[in-house]
């Protein structure tokens, strides 16, 4: 009896202990999961890279390449295609001078498009029809828009001194000077009005503290992103190590269960991210076939093609980029080079809304049907709460996690709640 009562004491004893531990454990998680957040976004992408990559390291092995050799192959080669990619990117990003000259383009170029479709083309104009019924709306949304790409006073100065040439670039054309005067004349001013700080001889203070917040701010990337290539690495040696360790952990009477929920998040989330993948690829392709078959410049239509592509593995939104983008680019465009004959610049936004249409289609019925399947398939309804709430909860790492989260959830609960049935547990 006193036995009994001395082995009851020890197990509840041991339950505590675990319990307590596990709650102390879990919490020390959660504060170090807050600390390091900033880490999270590029371990996932590590680890979602790793988890794409590892068919190839396998089916490499199958053919008789040793595991290490294939490895350190495919860690150069993914190496590889992101330098480039980067590369390309930072090459057609606009620099300083650019983005100037864009702003005070689209700044223009809206203003214009706006006094045309309202009819106020001249100064004693009163306005059309749609003028006097949605004038005044249009209007204040485009202040909206105004208060993100007109100049500030720094801004303004700094164009007037591209434009004579500055800091190696040749002068701004005089095309764009003269939307420039235009722009100012919306807020009463002239560029004469405009103070210039000229540089000091001798002095090269202002690049200094250039080169150093660039160089800090390169340095802090680095040390964000350099976690990326240890865990995409690691896990890609690993070959199921971490996965042995937790199903070791697991009591006999749920190992099947847990083995067979495993294995069905393993395949899920595996279709899921190489299909995806596969799918952003080709819908960035389409984009920029097709942006380039109807005028863009080559090097705006690889852009805006990448960036929808990659922003189509959340739902709508590579379309989406793609349209807004578009948009911009034929209402600042002024001469276009098309090979379709009926394309010109007045009615390049008729061909950006047909070539989004053409790529949604493409995805609706071909991509994801034949790609991706119905493996994954999601109602839309909860794709959208789980974007808006992952969004809100983790920012963009919520944003670009909140899809594949659901599909492993989805497969998590639907494959437990089968197998224990399935075997009496419940």
């Amino acid at each position: 009896m006193i036995s009994d009562e001395t082995d009851i004491s020890q197990k509840r004893l041991r339950r505590i202990i675990y319990v307590g531990t596990a709650v102390l454990a879990s919490i020390a998680g959660i504060w170090i999961i807050w600390r390091l957040h900033s880490l999270f976004l590029p371990f996932i992408i590590g680890a979602l890279a790793a988890f794409i990559c590892s068919p190839i390291v396998d089916f490499a092995r199958h053919k008789g390449l040793p595991r290490g050799i294939g490895i350190f192959i495919l860690f150069g080669v993914f190496f590889l295609t992101v330098f480039l990619i980067v590369t390309q990117i930072s090459n057609i990003l606009p620099d300083e001078r650019d983005k100037l000259v864009l702003k005070t383009r689209l700044y223009y170029k809206i203003h214009e498009k706006y006094r045309d479709l309202m009819g106020l083309d001249s100064p004693d104009a009163k306005g059309n029809i749609i003028y006097t019924i949605i004038g005044k709306d249009i209007y204040t949304a485009i202040g909206t828009l105004d208060k993100f790409i007109v100049l500030n006073n720094d801004e303004q100065a700094l164009f007037i001194q591209y434009s004579k040439g500055y800091n190696d670039k040749p002068p701004i054309p005089e095309k764009y000077y003269r939307y420039f005067e235009e722009n100012l004349k919306e807020s009463n001013k002239k560029p004469e009005d405009i103070i210039i700080i000229e540089d000091q001889p001798g002095t090269d203070k202002t690049d200094d503290r250039q080169k150093e917040s660039m160089l800090s701010s390169i340095l802090d990337v680095i040390e964000l992103w350099i976690v990326m290539p240890f865990v995409f690495l690691f896990l890609l040696i690993d070959d199921g190590e971490i996965k042995r360790y937790f199903i070791g952990m697991i009591p006999n009477r749920y190992f099947e269960v847990s083995l067979t929920v495993l294995n069905n998040i393993n395949r899920a989330i595996g279709n899921y991210l190489r299909g995806t993948t596969l799918e952003c690829s080709l819908v960035g392709l389409s984009f920029i076939a097709l942006f380039a078959v109807i005028g863009f410049e080559f090097k705006w239509a690889l852009l805006i093609g990448i960036i929808a592509g990659i922003a189509n593995a959340i739902p709508l939104f590579g379309p989406a980029f793609a349209l807004v983008m578009g948009f911009f680019y034929a209402i600042i465009i002024e001469d276009i080079n098309s090979i379709l004959p009926f394309m010109n610049a007045g009615n390049l936004f008729i061909g950006v809304i047909v070539c989004v249409i053409l790529v949604r289609v493409l995805d609706d019925a071909v991509f994801q049907p034949f790609i991706i399947g119905n493996a994954v398939h999601l109602h839309p309804l909860a794709v959208i709460i789980g974007i808006i709430g992952g969004s809100t909860l983790f920012g963009f790492a919520g944003l670009l996690l909140t899809i594949p989260s659901i599909v492993v959830l989805r497969e998590f609960f639907t494959t437990l709640f089968r197998q224990l049935k399935a075997y009496n547990i419940i």
